[in-house]
Formats: C-alpha cells, structure tokens, sequence
C-alpha cells in the first residue's frame, strides 16, 4: 500500500535492472552493455553504509524488472517482502557466491571478512557468472552477446589478479603486512592475495570512535614494523591516519598515505570517468606496489 502511494506521486527512474552498490552495478553494467539499462540508487559518493533510500529510490525498485542488493546485513534498509515480487525480483548477490576453502583456513580472517565478499576479485568471477543468468533470464534474445560481456569481464578480473599475483610470488611479498587505517572490510582481499591486512578499526562499518589506547598500540605497530606507509579508505576523512601521521613525524618518522579502496562506491570523480572495479582494483595494486617496495 505504501508503494501504492508513493507511486502516485513520485516519478521512478526507469531501468530494467536498479542495483544498491557499486560492485553489482559494474557487474551488470558489463554484462548487459547497451541492450538493458542498469540504474544505480547509491549515489556517486555516498556512505554505503548510512544509506537511507529516498521515496523515488523505492518507487525506482518497485518498477524495475530486477533489483539487485548486496545483503541483508549491508542493506539494512530493504523490506523485499514490501514489494510486490510478481513484478520486480530480488536478488541478493550474497546467495550467490562460494568461500574458497583455500583462503578460508587463513589465521589473519576475521568473523567480519565475509560481509564483504566482492573484495576478493574472484568471488566478483563466481558474482559474474550468477548474474549473467538473471541477465539473460530478462532478455534471452541476447544471450550470446551477455555471455561474451560476461566472459570477458571475467577474464579480464582473472587475468588482473594473476599478474598481481605472480608478482607477490616472484618478489617474496607473499604474508607481508599493511596496516590500514580504516574500517574491517579488506580480509577477503588479504586473504585471497596472502597479505595480512591489519585494519584500525575492527568493526565491519566505518567508526569515527577511537580509543586512545588502541590509536597508539596501532601506532607503535607501524613504526616497529618498518614500513613508512599507511593505507586509507576511498571518500572518507582519514582524521586518524593523519593523527598518526603527525605523530610520527614528531618523532621523526616519514609516514605516506596511500588509498586502499574498498569498492563500495565511486568518488563523483571517479564516476564522471566511468572508472570500473578493475580500474579501481589496479590502482589498489600500484598503491601496494608502492608500499611493499618502498618499505
């Protein structure tokens, strides 16, 4: 009844397929190419994790053909059952994925790490697949060219993370140690790449409460570890990281910040250059190039 209403008086985004995050966005995007219109709710910019839809992103979701949201745990906000499921259907991209048990044994794993699973770039693979046949559900007319899109975008994931790989392998970079002054959400990255990422903040959402305690055990961690980088998070004021910074520059210690992204969402930068989950993968890669072999 309330979407009833809503639709009464506010205008829908028409697409056939909406999705509430970036990494489902650049997924489908890349498969449907120019045959199906994809429409994004989250904002260039914004908080994944503060989002509150509006009225037209409800009316938006209620026309589409298919929505695609990433989890119950992330999308909060979403009452599926609100929706009338014979018009639009749902798909959470968190059904549809498999831990590799080759990672999951890892002592540096947290309980949080599967919350954000489309970090790992082969479970973004194994995402491609699962969508590629809800895209072909809606238009079957043109599956070859979907499972080309989509067989290329695979490919060319894989193929990113096997460079990335082997160049950890061959430089002996394997288990080494980055600390990140941001929120919990890159396990599955470290894992999936051997690297141990220590994040600041333990929680699995961005937290501007710090305890001193833990700002200076973390700092100590840094300088006693030899490396003069720390990662940030994309789109947020890195107020700890430059605490840091400072602090250590007191002690006459250089300290360089570099992005760690996430993937969550797109800097309106970003987004007016069409900068894809590749794009923004390998520019995590050269950050972490720069790090392991400036330390």
């Amino acid at each position: 009844m309330a979407l009833v209403s809503l639709t009464s008086c506010v205008t829908p985004i028409k697409a056939d397929v909406v999705v509430t995050m970036f990494p489902q966005y650049d997924i489908v995007r890349n498969i449907a190419g120019d045959d199906l219109t994809v429409h994004s709710i989250l904002a260039p910019g914004l908080e994944v994790h503060d989002f509150e839809p509006s009225s037209q992103d409800m009316v938006t979701m209620g026309s589409a053909r298919l929505v695609v949201y990433t989890s119950p745990t992330i999308d909060q906000w979403l009452d599926v059952s609100s929706f009338d499921n014979r018009q639009v259907k749902f798909v959470a991209m968190a059904d549809h994925y498999q831990l590799d048990l080759e990672i999951n044994g890892d002592n540096y794993l947290h309980a949080e790490d599967e919350i954000h699973f489309w970090v790992d770039p082969l479970m973004m693979v194994q995402l491609t697949d699962a969508l590629l046949d809800e895209v072909i559900l809606l238009d079957p007319a043109n599956e070859a060219d979907y499972r080309q899109n989509a067989a290329t975008y695979a490919n060319d994931l894989t193929a990113t993370y096997d460079d990335f790989s082997a160049y950890l392998e061959t430089n002996g970079y394997r288990e080494s140690t980055l600390y990140f002054a941001g929120h919990n959400a890159l396990g599955l990255f470290g894992a999936r790449h051997h690297l141990d990422i220590v994040p600041l903040f333990e929680d699995f959402k961005p937290d501007e409460d710090l305890d001193s305690r833990q700002l200076i055990a973390f700092t100590e961690a840094i300088k006693e570890s030899g490396t003069h980088y720390l990662f940030i998070e994309e789109m947020v004021q890195p107020r700890a990281a430059l605490a840091i910074q400072s602090e250590l520059a007191r002690q006459d210690y250089a300290l360089t910040l570099l992005e760690l992204h996430n993937y969550h969402n797109r800097s309106p930068v970003d987004d007016q250059n069409d900068v894809s989950y590749i794009d923004l993968y390998q520019r995590n890669i050269a950050n972490i190039k720069q790090a392991l072999e400036g330390r």
